[in-house]
């Protein structure tokens, strides 16, 4: 199945002016529909100082008719309409034209954080394009291959099979026991290969592994 995986940090002008009316508040987006007539609502859960949220969506002109839907403590659940305004600064007509799944969105005054899955390589420069063309700045964080490599090897969370294999063997023969119970040149005899190249296939296999599991969206290096 083809999938690209990618985390993108912009300057989206949805709540743009509500959020820098309070800059200690996160949006979480939960979902988004269009309705018969084309108007645009969504559900947004608003964690952190709901008052000056409520105050900026006031004066917000993307978005009106904002329904409290849900409230824990500081924890509220929106559901909100945008304007013609807005609607023309959506992204997500975008989204379901070219078959994009939104994983995860999240927006503070600093900026919206889109984690999404995309079905080629034309649908992610599609959506990269879109805030690139209203002069947004736009900026990719994170990018992760899940497509299956045209040669037949296989790719699982980034890591190549060679670099699953050396990952495995390093495991299994003790390199990373304290103390170790072997070298990366007795690894590398094991695959025919010298110590160097053994040392640059376990690393980069150990750094993709990481950036694409543990690592926090959007903080790899």
């Amino acid at each position: 199945m083809t999938m690209l995986l990618a985390t993108l940090l912009t300057d989206y002008p949805i709540l743009r002016e509500t959020l820098s009316r309070a800059p200690n508040t996160k949006v979480t987006w939960e979902q988004s529909d269009l309705t018969e007539d084309g108007d645009h609502q969504m559900l947004v859960w608003v964690d952190g100082e709901v008052a000056a949220f409520d105050a900026g969506l006031e004066a917000d002109p993307t978005v009106n008719a904002p329904l409290q839907v849900v409230e824990f403590g500081d924890r509220r659940l929106y559901q909100l309409e945008l304007t013609d305004d807005g609607q023309q600064a959506s992204v997500y007509p975008t989204v379901i034209e070219a078959g994009n799944v939104l994983r995860e969105v999240t927006a503070t005054h600093e900026g919206w954080h889109f984690r999404a899955a995309f079905p080629s390589d034309e649908a992610i420069e599609r959506f990269h394009a879109f805030f690139v063309d209203r002069g947004l700045d736009v900026e990719l964080r994170q990018l992760y291959d899940a497509r299956e490599p045209t040669d037949g090897s296989r790719l699982q969370y980034g890591v190549t099979d060679r670099q699953r294999e050396a990952l495995v063997a390093a495991v299994d023969a003790g390199y990373l026991d304290i103390p170790r119970s072997c070298s990366l040149a007795e690894l590398g005899e094991r695959f025919d290969i010298s110590s160097n190249a053994m040392s640059e296939r376990f690393r980069r296999g150990v750094g993709t592994l990481i950036e694409n599991t543990v690592y926090p969206d959007g903080q790899s290096p």
